[in-house]
């Protein structure tokens, strides 16, 4: 029985040991939620080499080439034709397009009706490791009743905007740095019609941490954020991608979120918080480097 308080005793205080260390830790050591911003990197660059969707693997496609994208799920897929010898599909190899081609244009008066066909949410960062694939992950906003964006033709070239996702602790010292870029390809168009979205993702670049902080991010492209901002004969398709991050500390976990407005003629807008916070930063340093231009003495 002695034995067996003293072991009791012993567990206690080491447990309570643990628990006053991380009582002790410094309140300052927490991300302060005022330093999260993100700015847009505006320095020449894009897709790394060896990332990026495989569109044309011969060579950058032209303006208005259809490009070949990765396999993806199917929606009202065309039914298939009867296979052997003297059947359709054995006279005329493009019989199963054509098939295909046909089942859309009897949904063709639901044009307007955008849908994702790809991914609705995807990890881009887990615990400071980077695994999205953007050739697979990605979301699109084509008509519905098409069954892959192939069917739709006049993509743009891939698009990329590079962003930096930073915050700062309680002694304003760097603890997570993110670069990454949002990457989009639109102006796809059916039989003239309409300008949709594909390819849209967000890839990261690097992932830079102070000890002691772990980073995640997680892209979502909610459905009731597509719509058409078009016209019902004429439509043009639009999405947010959400990035959602959690920073976690042995004091305190931290989640919000960025969103970014994608059009299918190519516009891309920052909406949120952090966003606010970079333009006030750079509007604030203006400011003071202005104070101190007035305030240097003037030399003949």
């Amino acid at each position: 029985m002695k034995k067996l308080i003293a072991l009791t005793a012993a567990a206690t205080a080491l447990f309570a040991g643990r628990v006053s260390a991380a009582d002790n830790l410094d309140p300052r050591l927490a991300i302060d939620e005022s330093s999260i911003m993100i700015e847009e990197i505006t320095d020449k660059g894009g897709t790394l080499p060896g990332s990026g969707p495989v569109i044309n693997p011969g060579g950058i496609p032209a303006p208005g080439e259809l490009p070949k994208p990765p396999s993806g799920p199917v929606i009202n897929p065309p039914i298939n034709p009867p296979q052997g010898p003297g059947t359709p599909a054995a006279t005329d190899p493009m019989s199963g397009f054509n098939n295909g081609v046909t089942v859309i244009n009897g949904t063709i008066g639901v044009i307007d009706n955008i849908v994702n066909l790809m991914d609705k949410i995807w990890t881009i960062i887990e615990k400071n490791q980077p695994v999205v694939n953007i050739t697979t992950t990605y979301a699109n906003a084509v008509p519905f009743g098409t069954s892959h964006w192939t069917q739709l033709q006049g993509w743009s070239r891939p698009a990329t905007k590079k962003y930096a996702f930073s915050a700062k602790n309680g002694f304003g010292s760097d603890s997570v740095k993110v670069t990454y870029q949002v990457h989009y390809t639109y102006n796809g168009n059916f039989q003239g019609k309409g300008k949709f979205l594909t390819g849209v993702t967000v890839e990261p670049l690097s992932v830079t941490t102070a000890w002691g902080y772990k980073v995640s991010l997680v892209s979502e492209v909610p459905d009731s954020t597509i719509a058409n901002v078009g016209t019902s004969t004429d439509p043009v398709a639009s999405m947010q991608v959400q990035l959602r991050w959690t920073i976690h500390t042995a004091l305190k976990d931290i989640t919000q979120k960025a969103i970014y407005y994608v059009q299918g003629d190519g516009t891309l807008q920052e909406i949120g918080t952090p966003f606010k916070n970079a333009q006030e930063m750079r509007t604030k340093n203006k400011v003071d480097a202005a104070a101190a231009q007035i305030a240097a003495p003037a030399f003949n």
